[in-house]
C-alpha cells in the first residue's frame, strides 16, 4: 500500500536480528492495510500524478452592448454582474466568458483532496514553486498561464506538463498508536509470542469451568479485530461499517 499512515513503534521490542526486523516490517504493512480497510478505505495520503487540461477563454474578454454595435463581428457578450460600489453601479465579470467560476487559463482543478504539491513539470522541466500557488484543490499560475496539454505524447515530451502531488484524507488522531499496537500483535503471531488476536477456538474448559469464546469469523465479519481499544477506534471512525467511502458520479 503506497498511501501514508503514521506508525508509533513505542510498544515494539528492540529488534537485533534481520529476520525479526523483516517480520516487523511485514507486520506494520499488514496493520496499515487492515486498519485502512476496516475504516472504510477512506483515510491515507497517496502520491498522485495528473496531466491537467486548462480551460481556454475566448479572445473577447469584455462586455459590450449588441444594440449599440449591430452586426459587429464581435464575440458573444460576456455575462456581467452589477454591483453597487463607491456610490455607483458597476458591471463586473469573472472566470471565463459565460461562467463565474474558478476556470480559465491560469487555474486548474486537481482531483482532491489535495494535501500538498510535490512538483510541477513542464516538458520534463520542474517549475519554480514560487510560480504557482495551491488553494484548496485549485492550482493557480501566479505569473502567466498554464500551457496547453498534448495528451498524445508521453510525460516529459514537448507540449506536455504534469502535477505530482499528495492526495487523500490524513488518518485521524490515534491512528499511529493503533497501527503500532496491531503491528505488534501480527509480529507476535508470526514469531510465536503472546498474541491477543482471537483464534478459532470457541469452547475452553479449565478446572471444571467451561467458557464460550467468540468466533473470530464473527468479529472479522463485523469489521473488528477482537482487540477492544482498536475496535473502539475503528467504530468511532466507521460507525456505519462501510467497506469503502461513498462516491458521486
Amino acid at each position: 500500500m503506497s498511501c501514508q499512515w503514521p506508525i508509533d513503534p513505542s510498544c515494539w521490542p528492540k529488534l537485533c536480528e534481520d529476520i525479526d526486523k523483516q517480520r516487523m516490517q511485514y507486520a506494520a504493512d499488514s496493520a496499515v492495510a487492515v486498519l485502512w480497510a476496516l475504516t472504510g478505505r477512506q483515510f491515507g495520503v497517496c502520491p498522485a500524478i495528473v496531466r491537467p487540461c486548462p480551460t481556454r477563454c475566448d479572445t473577447g474578454l469584455y462586455p459590450y452592448d449588441p444594440y449599440l454595435y449591430p452586426g459587429a463581428n464581435l464575440p458573444a457578450p460576456m455575462p456581467v454582474i452589477p454591483i453597487w460600489e463607491d456610490g455607483a453601479w458597476r458591471n463586473i465579470s469573472c472566470g471565463c466568458r459565460g461562467r463565474c467560476s474558478r476556470s480559465g487559463p491560469t487555474v486548474v482543478h486537481l482531483p482532491g483532496p489535495v494535501q500538498a504539491v510535490d512538483a510541477v513539470e513542464i516538458a520534463g522541466e520542474p517549475l519554480d514553486p514560487g510560480e504557482y500557488q495551491l488553494e484548496g484543490d485549485y492550482l493557480y499560475r501566479l505569473d502567466g498561464q498554464w500551457p496547453s496539454q498534448d495528451l498524445g505524447a508521453a510525460i516529459g515530451k514537448p507540449g506536455t506538463w504534469a502535477v505530482r502531488y499528495q492526495r487523500g484524507v490524513p488518518p485521524p488522531a490515534g491512528a499511529a498508536t493503533h497501527v503500532g499496537q496491531l503491528a505488534m500483535e501480527f509480529f507476535n503471531a508470526c514469531s510465536g509470542g503472546k498474541c491477543r488476536l482471537p483464534r478459532r477456538v470457541q469452547t475452553v474448559t479449565r478446572q471444571g469451568m467451561s467458557m464460550q469464546m467468540i468466533d473470530p469469523t464473527d468479529l472479522f465479519g463485523a469489521g473488528l479485530t477482537g482487540i477492544d481499544t482498536i475496535d473502539l477506534w475503528i467504530r468511532a471512525h466507521n460507525p456505519a461499517r462501510l467497506a469503502t467511502g461513498p462516491k458521486v458520479r
